[in-house]
């Protein structure tokens, strides 16, 4: 017989409190909020994003849920949409555990329906605690890679999270909760081979505003299955399992009492470039800062990876298909000659140079046997850079466990605004960024989220 695993979840969405939230992993929420929102504004104009953002029956000057944070606004269900899909689709969000964006899910679909329902900042993050602590536990069930099976986990999971969280914040009680659990078990969806293209952020749009749809259908009575998420050979999580692995007995007996918000946190991306890339900048910058390197002076560029991420990332669609973002030989290279990873390093004007182009064709990924494998999925090359010099000799950057921006290794408030500053200076002043990004990383004292100023 399973354990309870929907039941437990329901229990606990319907009786958190704020009050019951450690202080720390409030910091974890307002960090992840405040971060995706610039990421958000950072997006506005992608393909995807228009793409969608044309297709939406319910935009218009009035509504319940503001569109970007802006004039237009739409349905709650189109808004969570087309702010996910936005979000997403320039790869600068954050990321959790097993390599999972919930920023990029819980964010929209909060705002989204706090906004229609006059909630306030305290409730928000009331409900991404509840989101998030219940994602975190539904993806540590199963000891194998999701991705190995072709499953985009953001995508796959995001609809039970942001119906959690949604449930959380309207305030709904167990057996409601445990109907949009229900029907959220039948939306999952995403798959890895939509990487690179604009499939890949519309999947996580969807799984988001498929978590508030399930939300209010279950607030409207729907019936579903009490036990959706851990049924035997049919529920969500065997459907999903990539070996059939996945611990449907052990009861979930510590929600409330160990948070992963303060152990594992939101991991905070500094530079625009897909999360594997990121060490690897760090490990780049470390060096051609401290030895003065020029691009003429290098021969070659070895980007050390561990043996088992290797096998991950060589597989990636963007080592066939040039995705600036996802190009390792691009970062570092930009790195080198930029001596910085920013938007600008992104644009054809910058990467179409031929010194650039020449660069990146002596860069390459390099794995070695004594560099260990992440304890975490998804993290790619480990900080370690070999640069080759054309007098002969090497300049070396060791491993590291995690880049700078990880939980372990926190930005500080004004780091996190230069990137925020950064991301939105292209739709609001400084002024009006600033005042944004204050209310976002003190999120409590937000007394109604729309009053969220953009």
């Amino acid at each position: 017989m399973p354990a309870p695993i929907s039941r437990t979840l329901a229990d606990f969405a319907a009786r958190l409190r704020y009050e019951d939230i450690p202080a720390l992993a409030v910091e974890a929420i307002n960090t992840g909020m405040a971060d995706t929102v610039g990421v958000m504004l950072s997006g506005i104009g992608t393909s995807v994003s228009d793409i969608v953002l044309a297709d939406l029956g319910t935009r218009a000057s009035t509504g319940p849920a503001r569109i970007f944070l802006g004039k237009e606004r739409a349905s709650t269900t189109e808004a969570t949409l087309v702010n996910s899909v936005t979000t997403t689709s320039v790869v600068y969000d954050d990321v959790a555990f097993s390599g999972c964006h919930t920023s990029t899910i819980l964010m929209p679909a909060l705002l989204a329906e706090a906004e229609a329902a006059g909630a306030s900042g305290r409730d928000v993050i009331r409900g991404y605690a509840a989101g998030y602590e219940a994602w975190a536990r539904l993806s540590e069930r199963d000891p194998d890679s999701y991705a190995g099976k072709g499953w985009h986990a953001t995508a796959a999971f995001g609809p039970t999270a942001a119906a959690i969280a949604v449930s959380n914040l309207h305030g709904f009680d167990a057996e409601t909760t445990l109907r949009a659990i229900g029907i959220a078990a039948a939306m999952p969806g995403g798959i890895t081979a939509s990487f690179d293209t604009d499939v890949g952020p519309f999947q996580v749009g969807r799984g988001a505003a498929a978590g508030v749809m399930a939300a209010r259908l279950a607030r409207a009575g729907m019936t579903t299955p009490q036990d959706g998420l851990e049924r035997t050979g049919r529920g969500m999580l065997v459907a999903l399992s990539p070996k059939g692995a996945v611990d449907l007995d052990t009861p979930i007996e510590d929600l409330g009492t160990a948070w992963r918000l303060e152990t594992v946190g939101i991991n905070i991306k500094q530079y625009p470039f897909g999360n594997m890339n990121q060490r690897a900048i760090d490990g780049t910058l470390d060096l051609v800062r401290a030895h003065d390197v020029a691009a003429e002076n290098v021969e070659r560029v070895e980007v050390l990876i561990s043996e088992a991420q290797y096998a991950v990332v060589s597989k990636s669609p963007s080592t066939i298909n040039f995705v600036p973002s996802h190009s390792i030989a691009l970062a570092v290279a930009g790195a080198i000659i930029a001596r910085q990873g920013t938007f600008a390093e992104l644009g054809e004007a910058f990467y179409s140079r031929p010194d650039v182009q020449a660069l990146m064709k002596v860069i390459a990924p390099k794995a070695e046997a004594d560099i260990p494998a992440d304890t975490q999925p998804n993290l790619g090359y480990s900080g370690g850079i070999r640069i080759h010099l054309k007098d002969g000799g090497v300049l070396e950057s060791p491993s590291v466990p995690y880049a700078r921006g990880h939980w372990t290794r926190r930005m500080s408030e004004e780091e996190l605004w230069g990137k925020f500053a950064a991301c939105s200076q292209k739709q609001l002043d400084a002024a009006k960024a600033r005042r944004l990004f204050d209310q976002l990383i003190r999120l409590q004292d937000v007394g109604s989220i729309a009053d969220l100023g953009a």
